[in-house]
């Protein structure tokens, strides 16, 4: 009877294998170091790249370093305007000058320098103010108050609230009552020294008009435009 033979003890790759086959899996391996590597790299720049296009509001690109400083200057400020509008070509904060050989037509708050047979004087209407606003049904006529303000004259100048007159756009003439500001008796002159301010009152209806200053002759020197507005 021949005696038993022992089982040789398997090597180290052997028993690996028959440990595999034993588990009724298959065949494993092992992760590349160097595979996972790149995983993680590729995992970190899709986070910086989504960062990045945060940071730049979604513009896709930053600046260059090289012209950063000039595609700082390049950027628009909050609330400016844009490059491509049209540039005003009208002066804003001119005086406009008025004589009877050459009259002015200006808008409210806008100085006008009236040049006189008696001397010279820096003249600004400011107006109309209404007792109410948003009233409904809207009212045909409103009270309405000017206030017209004499400065810098150069001699004794006469002042009167027969050289004012109110115009509506349907072509009525008003003259409106001259009193001083805060009411009561306006002054009779423009004195060098201090500004003079008078404030005219008229029942006009909505609509624009021109309020006329003719301080000498039968034509208005100056005349400002005006709207009353109610609604």
């Amino acid at each position: 009877m021949s005696s038993a033979r022992r089982p040789v003890a398997a090597r180290c790759g052997d028993s690996g294998r028959a440990a595999t086959a034993a588990g009724g899996g298959g065949r494993a391996r092992r992760l590349d170091p160097r595979f996972a590597v790149l995983v993680a790299g590729l995992a970190v720049a899709t986070i910086a790249g989504a960062a990045a296009l945060l940071l730049t509001g979604g513009s896709g690109a930053a600046p260059s370093r090289r012209h950063g400083q000039a595609g700082a200057a390049a950027q628009p400020r909050y609330g400016g305007l844009p490059s491509w509008l049209p540039k005003p070509k009208v002066r804003v904060g001119r005086v406009l000058h008025a004589s009877a050989a050459h009259p002015a037509l200006s808008i409210q708050g806008e100085a006008v320098s009236v040049a006189l047979a008696s001397g010279r004087v820096l003249a600004t209407a400011v107006g109309p103010e209404v007792p109410e606003e948003g009233r409904f049904p809207v009212p045909p006529v409103t009270p309405t108050t000017f206030i017209v303000t004499f400065s810098a004259p150069s001699h004794v100048l006469p002042l009167s609230a027969s050289a004012f007159e109110l115009i509506d756009e349907r072509g009525n003439v008003h003259r409106p009552k001259m009193t001083a500001v805060g009411g009561g008796t306006p002054p009779a002159q423009i004195t060098p020294g201090r500004p003079v301010s008078v404030m005219l009152h008229d029942i006009l209806p909505t609509g624009d008009g021109g309020l006329s200053w003719t301080p000498e002759g039968n034509r208005p020197i100056v005349t400002w435009d005006y709207t009353v507005e109610i609604d």
